[in-house]
């Protein structure tokens, strides 16, 4: 008798322990990990059937020649099987690209191997010191191997930019040992290695790849930010749909400096475990106080939802004491309004902010309105960035026309921006963007440079205009060192500080009150002036107008409209106009676009009118010209 089965001993015993490690541990199962359990439990069946085989061979008297050939058989399909789980394994991440039809046609080899099987018969060599079997089947088999090895290698290497590195070369890994080894055996039959080949290169792609202690965040036993991406990118692929809550943990930097670490790791634990629970869900832990849960059917969200937010209403305890712990929620109705993970990921990162603007317990519904809305955010800002980099942040001017005097006395600076396709975008598309985002600070800076530097090189005195007039944003307005930037800006550019008239909203006279004065009485004693303007359209609030350092009071076109329309508001604009000339202050009147307009503001003692009636704004270069022709 010939028992050279030590290898497929050792090789069993390899493939079990790693069976028993895949089992044991929670499991995300997405395609390529239940595709590796097959192929392992694949393997495991073959060694098997290898080791039944010698049995069977050494004992054929016994059982006869029928039972050993049967055994012997079902081995070799068992070969050819194992090479077809491979396939199907290596290509499990990217399945979903080919039809059907290609996927269903790799099962042909494997059948044509038991026609084959049924057909021919398998003979045995049973020697001295070597066992093995030979034959057309036999010789089929290693053809198919090869078929199937040589399919996959082609495939991974064609779809390689698709498939993740690692699992690219322990695919490479798993076809190049297994046939050199097949190779060896086919050379030399007394060494029967493929079956400790295919445990060994199972125990490989088990610590390379698929471990499911991966996916697992160790302090809380939930799926982790790695898991996540895992099963949402196939999700997404194969279209299958799942809504996705997120709830960030408020308080827990005070519930650190209060009780300590160990208490922060332990509250994290029982809020982890209490999610964990939620049915038909899968928790995963993203950062260290952002959990995301993944609703199999979204339409049990809400369901979700309320067992949150009905759990975060009830105390936690926390070293001995109870405390309420704030959860700030937000969920994507389904992933898939998403092209890939990536943007699924980065969505539930900006709605997690976004939901910690809203009361603890209110809930953020990221829809297709908020995809939108974020969507428009990102070009908008691309839209920024790509014009502070190329310089393609342009100030247009609109004439103010002085009534008294019959000429344009001043301008008013508004800023553009135009885009890579050469297109104009206006304020009321970037301003209160850039103002949320910050990027109104650079704005402001830029447009004033661009200010200053016209003023130098235009010698606008001999158009007849005495200043210009430039916006100051609400967010320029709570800076401490707005006064100080702006009169670098004008000595850097050698500007005369009376050139420059600044204007203010109500809104940035009532949110930054104490710094706006101090700032506006520093770059008054500089030389500057000021102007409120949209006067009318926030709170029109008389005492912040009376205690201002102001000199021009600017009418909202809104007031304009409404005066020609109602009657009481033509009353209180007549009052307020009188009032203001009344505190020492002037009058512009903004968006007058009719004579008929025109006539009933000259009327009442405005000193400035600015509208379309006169112009437009215009570009630098156009609007020294257009002002020349009424000189």
């Amino acid at each position: 008798m010939v028992w050279n089965i030590q290898f497929q001993f050792a090789g069993l015993i390899m493939a079990l322990v790693v069976l028993a490690m895949t089992l044991s541990q929670k499991r995300l199962n997405f395609a390529a990990e239940k595709a590796f359990t097959k192929l392992l439990i694949g393997v495991i069946m073959c060694v098997i059937f290898d080791i039944s085989s010698v049995f069977a061979i050494n004992y054929r008297g016994y059982i006869g020649d029928t039972a050993c050939f049967i055994v012997c058989k079902v081995y070799l399909c068992s070969i050819v099987a194992v090479a077809f789980l491979s396939a199907r394994f290596a290509v499990a991440e990217i399945r979903h690209v080919f039809k059907k039809f290609w996927v269903d046609i790799t099962i042909v080899p494997l059948v044509i191997e038991g026609i084959i099987l049924c057909i021919f018969p398998v003979k045995i060599h049973l020697g001295e010191n070597e066992l093995y079997t030979y034959g057309i089947p036999v010789y089929f088999t290693y053809l198919f191997c090869a078929l199937y090895i040589a399919a996959t290698f082609i495939m991974v290497l064609i779809l390689r930019e698709r498939i993740n590195i690692k699992r690219r070369f322990a695919i490479y890994f798993w076809m190049v040992s297994w046939t050199v080894v097949a190779t060896i055996q086919f050379l030399n039959n007394q060494i029967l290695l493929v079956g400790y080949a295919m445990c060994l290169a199972c125990m490989y792609m088990y610590c390379k790849l698929e471990n499911p202690e991966y996916h697992i965040d160790f302090a809380t036993n939930v799926f982790n930010r790695k898991g996540f991406r895992m099963i949402m990118s196939e999700n997404i692929k194969k279209h299958e749909d799942k809504a996705v809550v997120s709830f960030a943990i408020g308080d827990i930097n005070m519930v650190n400096e209060i009780f300590g670490s160990h208490a922060v790791e332990n509250i994290i634990c029982a809020i982890s475990e209490f999610a964990d629970g939620i049915p038909n869900s899968t928790l995963f832990r993203i950062e260290d106080n952002l959990f995301c849960i993944s609703i199999d059917n979204p339409s049990e969200t809400e369901k979700a939802l309320e067992q949150i937010i009905k759990r975060f209403e009830l105390p936690w305890t926390v070293g001995g004491a109870s405390i309420e712990i704030p959860v700030y929620l937000s969920y994507a109705e389904s992933i898939l309004s998403f092209k890939d993970v990536d943007e699924l990921e980065e969505v539930i990162h900006f709605f997690a902010q976004e939901s910690k603007k809203l009361s603890p317990g209110d809930v953020l519904c990221v829809n297709e309105d908020e995809l939108k809305a974020r969507q428009k955010n990102l070009e908008m800002q691309h839209a920024l960035e790509w014009a502070f980099h190329n310089d393609s942040v342009e100030v247009f001017y609109q004439p103010i026309y002085n009534i008294a005097e019959g000429r344009f006395s001043a301008i008013e600076a508004l800023a553009r921006i135009r885009d890579e396709n050469g297109n104009i975008i206006l304020p009321g598309d970037f301003i209160g963007f850039s103002e949320k985002n910050g990027m109104i600070l650079k704005l402001g800076e830029v447009m004033f440079r661009k200010v200053c530097e016209f003023i130098q090189r235009n010698h606008i005195e001999e158009y007849g205009i005495d200043y210009v007039e430039v916006n100051l944003s609400v967010v320029q307005c709570m800076q401490d060192d707005i006064a100080r930037t702006l009169k670098n800006i004008m000595g850097e550019y050698q500007i005369p500080p009376h050139k420059i008239n600044f204007e203010i909203t109500e809104t940035a006279a009532v949110n930054s009150r104490r710094l706006m004065e101090r700032a506006m009485n520093e770059l008054i004693t500089y030389g500057s002036a000021f102007s409120l303007d949209d006067y009318g359209s926030g709170y029109s609030n008389l005492a912040y107008v009376v205690k201002l350092p102001l000199k021009i009071i600017k009418i909202d076109k809104l007031l304009t409209d409404a005066y020609f329309t109602s009657e009481k508001v033509k009353t209180a604009t007549e009052y307020t106009i009188e009032m203001i000339h009344k505190l020492g202050m002037k009058v512009v009147v903004e968006g007058v676009e009719t004579e008929e307009e025109y006539l009933a503001f000259k009327k009442l003692g405005v000193e400035f009118i600015q509208g379309y009636y006169f112009s437009k704004p215009l570009p630098k270069d156009r609007v020294l010209n257009y002002i020349q022709e009424w000189l």
